[in-house]
């Protein structure tokens, strides 16, 4: 059987149109695309420069193209209408493929993403790595989170509570204002 190769350049931009209704990821150093109504997401120099401008928490989404528990997270996590709503507010999002060989800089120092991801102790994917507005990291949390969940522990580091109390007691005093 012979297909010509206007048949397949049509089935390949078919493919890649597919492919570009995924949730965004980064390209290069550009800002990240959102989607309507979304998060904005911003690379991580973006996000450190937009943190300490703001002073505001910086959350890097440490992701790869293969994880399916990071597609898992962009729908449901980062695609729900609370998370949005209070991530938007309050803190400054951003995305790392955690395979990118592509440098950043932090701290004076040139990075692979590669580098980063192991420099701050991502060792699967996704995990979610929070930095004071100074850009230094406050903490690590892996794996799959659901959206309440990440709205507790978005609330719990960007209001400062986890210099004052461990998570358990937030939890309980948030459950108890319910």
């Amino acid at each position: 059987m012979k297909i010509n190769k206007t048949v397949l350049s049509l089935l390949a931009i078919l493919v890649l149109i597919a492919f570009s209704f995924q949730v965004p990821r980064l390209i290069g150093n550009e800002t990240i695309d959102k989607s309507d109504d979304g998060i904005q997401w911003r690379t991580f120099e973006q996000g450190l420069a937009q943190a300490k401008k703001e002073k505001k928490v910086l959350v890097v989404d440490f992701y790869t193209d293969w994880c399916h528990w990071c597609k898992v997270m962009d729908k449901e996590t980062y695609g729900n209408s609370k998370v949005i709503d209070y991530a938007t507010k309050t803190v400054v999002m951003s995305k790392l493929n955690a395979e990118t060989t592509e440098r950043f800089d932090y701290n004076g120092s040139s990075y692979e993403g590669r580098e980063l991801t192991r420099m701050f102790g991502v060792t699967g994917f996704p995990a979610t790595v929070f930095f004071t507005q100074a850009g230094e990291p406050i903490t690590v949390v892996p794996g799959y989170i659901p959206a309440d969940r990440f709205n507790s522990i978005l609330k719990f580091i960007a209001e400062g509570w986890y210099d004052k109390i461990k998570f358990e007691e937030f939890e309980k005093q948030e459950a108890n204002k319910s």
